[in-house]
């Protein structure tokens, strides 16, 4: 779920720094491709990043 949650919230930041950046740009098109791949990188590598600090369940100090 937290995933899924993420996925929303990098694709929404996407899309509207897309918007912002082509506005600034002159207003052509909108690629909408290019932030749906962003999002999906960016949900990948914040999966793998929590994976990799999450500590070990068994680890006694």
């Amino acid at each position: 779920m937290k995933h899924l949650v993420t996925f929303f919230w990098a694709l929404l930041l996407m899309q509207m720094v897309n918007f912002v950046l082509n506005s600034l740009v002159g207003g052509d098109s909108l690629n909408v491709v290019n932030p749906i791949i962003m999002a999906v990188l960016f949900t990948i590598f914040t999966a793998i990043f929590a994976a990799v600090i999450k500590p070990p369940k068994d680890s006694s100090q």
